[in-house]
């Protein structure tokens, strides 16, 4: 009877130290989880910015792009912006003289005096700038300011580096986490190994994937992580007038990080479902 009962209360322990170590790994897991997706939407958030012309690549460029080849100018075309199209100086004259005509037709129907053939030929110029000024004016400031803010290139460069140093570390602990869980889970026999080994092998793929092996194997294989100098230089020179590289480049930044997201999404709900299998099997929730 004593010894049932030492053994009995020694596995009480056991679970009880299992519980304990499983909270505080679970707790460390779901913050480098979040680590994880905020380091990933902001390299994602760089690519799209440089995809909108938002980089100023001006100056700043060349000690980034450091023998390769350099966009010295912004040649992605926003959505909503015209101002880039090598057409829009001639669409503003002739909207300037379209005005000018309108309005001395207007005054000779009304049979107003013509006062800017008689005025001073300067401030017809003057009068002509502004009204083709007028039209930038008001587009400037119907965009918010916050998408008046033009990041350099060593500004952008800094943050996809500190990202990426960061996107290493957290996917390699995480992917630790999940494997002492794996242990714990079993030697104090507390379930849910089917949800915590899936959970495993998944962010061991998004790991893999994640690195980038275009610094370790260039040529053969790429990652998720990027190097400043593949977005604003390699792949900015590549998609210019070409369609095919333009799908590649879409493809390497976007779909490849999707791929990463999707992955470790399902690894952290795999995670979820061993810890409510584990607390379900001990009778601590139904």
């Amino acid at each position: 009877m004593d010894e049932n009962r030492t053994d009995k209360t020694s596995d009480l322990i056991d679970t009880t130290d299992c519980l304990e170590a499983i909270g505080a790994i679970r707790s460390m897991k779901n913050f480098l989880f979040v680590v994880i997706l905020v380091c990933l939407m902001i390299i994602q958030a760089v690519f799209w910015i440089d995809r909108s012309g938002r980089i100023d690549k001006s100056v700043s460029c060349a000690s980034v792009c450091v023998g390769r080849v350099c966009v010295p100018q912004d040649k992605a075309v926003a959505v909503n912006e015209t101002s880039d199209s090598p057409i829009k100086p001639i669409e503003d004259a002739a909207r300037a003289v379209t005005g000018v005509l309108s309005s001395v037709a207007e005054k000779i129907v009304t049979g107003e005096p013509n006062t800017a053939a008689a005025a001073d030929p300067n401030e017809a110029k003057v009068v002509e700038a502004n009204e083709i000024a007028q039209p930038a004016a008001a587009k400037d400031k119907a965009i918010p300011a916050i998408f008046l803010i033009r990041p350099s290139c060593q500004a952008v460069s800094m943050v996809v580096k500190a990202c990426n140093f960061i996107l290493v570390i957290a996917a390699t602990m995480y992917c630790l986490m999940l494997l002492m869980s794996l242990k714990i889970s079993l030697t104090g026999r507390l379930g849910g190994i089917n949800h915590i080994s899936r959970a495993f092998f998944i962010s061991l793929f998004g790991l893999v994937i994640l690195l980038p092996w275009q610094s370790l194997l260039p040529g053969v294989v790429v990652g998720a992580i990027y190097q400043p100098q593949e977005l604003l230089c390699d792949w900015s020179s590549r998609t210019e007038g070409s369609t095919f590289w333009m799908v590649m480049c879409y493809l390497r930044f976007f779909c490849l990080w999707l791929v990463v997201v999707w992955l470790f999404l399902w690894a952290q709900i795999r995670s979820g479902k061993w810890a409510r299998a584990t607390l379900r099997r001990l009778g601590l929730v139904r």
